[in-house]
């Protein structure tokens, strides 16, 4: 007889992403999101044939080719933005599916491919609903809910209100939806969370909705689950976020949320297709929703960030990556459109001040962010930016420090034999010419000749004999990127760096495997200071590694991982862009001490991102090296290779745990830092 572990494993093994699900305040017209499609197919086939011409030129080509107004780019605030709007301007996405009844209306939002990511966007009509009630007749009511039973049971006014009322009245993530591939597998997991979790079950009967399908015949079932526990009753369910299991029974063919019907849709020549990576989640229990997960679906931890480790100032929390196993990839296609391995992050707070924390103060539990794959992000992340510059619409993203990706520092040019008195007088020049700031920052459009023609000048005045000056023109134009250098060496072009840096993507290294990531301001945001959900968009650049006979080995999921480096990136940049914008507002706002107290934190929040990249690249670099000898270790010819493999693994380990240990040392110091920051801010508000 299977255990309940063996069982709920091969219950997790059967699902696949399929869906997202939102509930928001409100949709324009289908005609208007049409429009909006239009207008962006004619100009994106307009301005590639132009060549890309830049912004300037793009304005003039939109002006004369579409009918949506420009806005000003300058203006743009990610606050009170359409989604749907944000996803087809700025993602390039389109609406292909769309629900419509008495009680809400619905949109399927999609990436190109009909297999990739997939948004459902709904919206109540509770409005319209209670004046409906007050003008019809009892008799007419009766009709009206007769009608009403015909509704999906996700598409109803309740289930928004009652999303609306556990998660503060605002917007968000109000469904995960998987989709089971085995027949009769949905009421087997039914049956697990009525055995081991019965308070999840949103019908306690633990029965599926059965919905047919016109095409093909067959039906669709579709159960749900409340995601997680309530913070005050660990035994009642929190009423938020649900977990939503769909299969397909039959000769159906339809993936579709029952109740949408398919809408025509063109995507602009420059789509980027996407595909899910990982979903996110913020609650006050970690513990318990990785145990709930594990109980009914087999999911184990894959990453696990223990406490002090993902810190910015003050801000602390913890993190475990949890979800179900998937075979090993064949190819770098599957590597980016397979959506049979999930992967759930979960975050829980350990202070009471940062992103975590006020998400969950101000929301409640959630989905902080939705990550999806692209073939190249920093091409899809470029477009996003240039549309927005042209247009005043779409997405924006986190802000990124410029130091995070490199620096210039007389060291480095001591290190290739130039004399201190050369390196410095080098260095002051080009800051005192405004070519590089005073920590040693470079301009990202400074030129070869540029540095040549300083250091020409610096000679004479330094009275140097005159060198070979190439090296010393290389380590100055390389500063713009060295940090991503010294990771991927001369794996990317010049031209490829300085994109990256252009658009502030984010870069990590784990064994031969890259990913490259960025992360959306918020998006259902209300008000600037309202916390909400984000997007996340990544690459994958998995190596292509042999074994010893030269045979291609596979494909690891998530090849890149989720390492430290980029986690905490992730938090910092976080905690940077808030402060960014906070001293942004000062500004405008003719405050100056709000002006100097929110220019401080992003120094220290600076700071902290860099000192700590070096004992990143430690752990990254060990975390490499212990799951190469335990890979090696497992395949070991004989038990005395395979003894000192596990002893090599060992010692990878210990500097993985040493390298947490000085991150955490360094969270510290950074905390009291900021802690210094907040109480002086609030001694200000006193006076």
């Amino acid at each position: 007889v299977a255990s309940h572990s063996e069982m709920s494993s091969k219950l997790g093994d059967v699902l696949v992403y399929n869906h997202v699900h939102f509930y928001v305040d409100s949709l324009k017209s289908l005609e208007y999101y049409k429009s909006l499609e239009h207008d962006s197919n004619t100009f994106s086939q307009a301005y590639e044939a132009a060549g890309r011409p830049g912004v300037e030129k793009g304005k003039e080509i939109w002006k004369e080719k579409c009918k949506t107004s420009l806005l000003d780019a300058k203006e743009f605030e990610p606050a009170g933005q359409d989604f749907v709007e944000q996803l087809i301007i700025g993602g390039g996405w389109r609406v292909t599916g769309r629900h419509s009844c008495q009680e809400s209306t619905s949109l399927l939002v999609a990436s190109h491919d009909p297999k990739g990511v997939k948004f459902v966007v709904s919206a109540s009509k509770r409005a319209e609903v209670e004046e409906e009630k007050k003008a019809h007749s009892e008799e007419k009511k009766g009709h009206s809910s007769h009608s009403a039973a015909a509704i999906p049971h996700h598409f109803r006014a309740r289930e928004i209100d009652r999303f609306f009322n556990a998660h503060a009245n605002k917007p968000g993530v109000a469904a995960l939806g998987f989709e089971v591939t085995v027949e009769g597998t949905l009421e087997k997991i039914l049956k697990q969370y009525k055995k081991l979790h019965p308070a999840l079950l949103t019908d306690p009967s633990g029965t599926p909705h059965k919905y047919p399908v016109a095409e093909g015949g067959g039906s669709v079932l579709v159960g749900e689950v409340f995601a997680y526990y309530s913070k005050h009753d660990h035994t009642k369910p929190d009423l938020g976020t649900c977990i939503r299991f769909f299969e397909i029974q039959g000769e159906a063919e339809s993936a579709l949320l029952p109740g949408l019907c398919p809408v025509k849709a063109e995507y602009p020549v420059t789509n980027h297709p996407a595909y899910y990576d990982h979903w996110v989640s913020n609650v006050h229990h970690r513990e318990q929703f990785l145990q709930t997960l594990e109980d009914v679906l087999g999911f184990t931890p894959k990453v696990d960030f223990n406490a002090g480790v993902v810190a910015a100032g003050e801000a602390i929390i913890e993190s475990t990556v949890t979800g179900n196993h998937s075979n090993p990839l064949t190819s770098k296609q599957q590597a980016l459109q397979s959506h049979r391995q999930v992967y759930l992050p979960i975050n829980n707070a350990l202070s009471s001040v940062g992103h975590v924390h006020l998400f969950l103060d101000q929301l409640g539990q959630g989905i902080q962010h939705i990550a999806s794959r692209v073939s190249n992000v920093v091409r899809f992340v470029a477009l996003v930016n240039e549309t927005r510059q042209i247009t005043g619409r779409g997405l924006s993203f986190l802000r990124i420090p410029r130091s995070y990706y490199g620096r210039l520092d007389t060291q480095d040019l001591v290190c290739i034999g130039i004399c201190e008195k050369l390196s410095g007088g080098l260095l002051n020049a080009l800051i005192r010419l405004r070519m590089c700031s005073p920590t040693g920052v470079v301009k990202l459009d400074i030129t070869r000749q540029q540095v040549l023609d300083v250091l020409t000048g610096v000679r004479k005045e330094v009275k140097s004999e005159e060198g070979d000056d190439t090296h010393i023109v290389d380590v100055v134009m390389r500063a713009r990127y060295s940090n991503l250098y010294k990771l991927l060496k001369e794996h990317l072009s010049e031209k490829t760096y300085l994109d990256i840096v252009r658009n502030q993507v984010l870069v990590d290294i784990q064994g031969q495997d890259i990913l490259f990531q960025i992360f959306t301001c918020n998006v259902l945001q209300r008000e600037a200071k309202d916390e909400s959900p984000f997007l996340e968009f990544i690459q994958r650049v998995c190596s292509e590694r042999k074994d010893r006979h030269g045979n291609a080995l596979f494909i690891r999921p998530g090849c890149g991982g989720f390492g430290i480096r980029n986690f905490l990136t992730l938090f910092l940049s976080i905690e940077v862009s808030k402060a960014m914008a906070q001293m942004d507002s000062a500004i405008k706002r003719n405050d100056v001490v709000g002006r100097d107290i929110a220019e401080r934190r992003v120094q220290i929040l600076t700071a902290q991102l860099d000192e700590s990249n070096p004992i990143l690249t430690e752990i990254s670099d060990a975390m490499t090296a212990e799951s190469d000898a335990m890979a090696s270790a497992s395949l070991a010819a004989s038990p005395k290779d395979k003894e000192q493999l596990l002893r090599k693994a060992q010692i990878f380990r210990e500097k993985k745990l040493e390298g947490n240990r000085k991150l955490q040392e360094l969270s510290e110091c950074y905390k009291l830092k900021m802690k210094e920051v907040r109480e002086e801010e609030e001694k200000a508000r006193k006076k």
